[in-house]
């Protein structure tokens, strides 16, 4: 009898677990493809990856889309964002400022932040460029299935925000969005 109820209350956390995993797989889904960028005092590009022969692919689809952004007059500034990792010879945020540069955006509208680890670190990195410059609105850029999280961080070190995200990726998704949803349900705890 004790197992036998052991097993459904086991059965039930699986399924709870499982649900809940679903729903919030869709809700970041969802709310990655219905965000719209808005113009803003600055752009900040969330880092990605950079391998000993230069960007990573992943950089390269956000650092596209924020040049498309400023390009069309989103804002005048460009904040490029992430430290060292384990494969980076660089800091993210350098070579993502030397390859918009080199796309012929002017040096002197881009910043770098160059010792941040994670996204809330990028983000409180770029939040100290916002400020020395008396900016207050930035528009995020990323892959669509990290906004949701990168928005809310944002939101709560007191940044007005709006995001623009990569839809189409050479990244495999799923992995990438299951990440998303512990990452977004550690960021709901904390």
């Amino acid at each position: 009898m004790v197992k036998k109820f052991a097993v459904r209350i086991l059965t039930l956390l699986v399924a709870g677990a499982v649900l809940t995993t679903g729903i919030l797989y869709g809700y970041i889904e969802w709310f990655g493809r219905r965000v719209k960028p808005q113009e803003a005092e600055v752009i900040i590009v969330l880092g990605a990856a950079v391998w000993p022969e230069g960007p990573s692919p992943a950089l390269l689809e956000r650092l596209a889309l924020a040049e498309r952004l400023y390009r069309e007059g989103y804002a005048p500034a460009v904040i490029t964002t992430g430290g060292v990792g384990n494969l980076n010879p660089t800091p993210e945020g350098r070579t993502a400022r030397e390859t918009l540069i080199a796309r012929g955006l002017p040096a002197n509208c881009i910043y770098e932040e160059t010792i941040s680890h994670s996204t809330r670190e990028n983000l409180e990195g770029a939040l100290s460029i916002m400020q020395r410059h008396g900016w207050k609105r930035a528009l995020i850029v990323s892959h669509d299935f990290h906004l949701l999280r990168a928005m809310r961080e944002a939101r709560k070190l007191g940044m007005e925000v709006s995001g623009a995200g990569v839809h189409r990726t050479a990244l495999v998704r799923p992995p990438l969005v299951l990440r998303e949803v512990v990452a977004n349900l550690v960021s709901w705890v904390r």
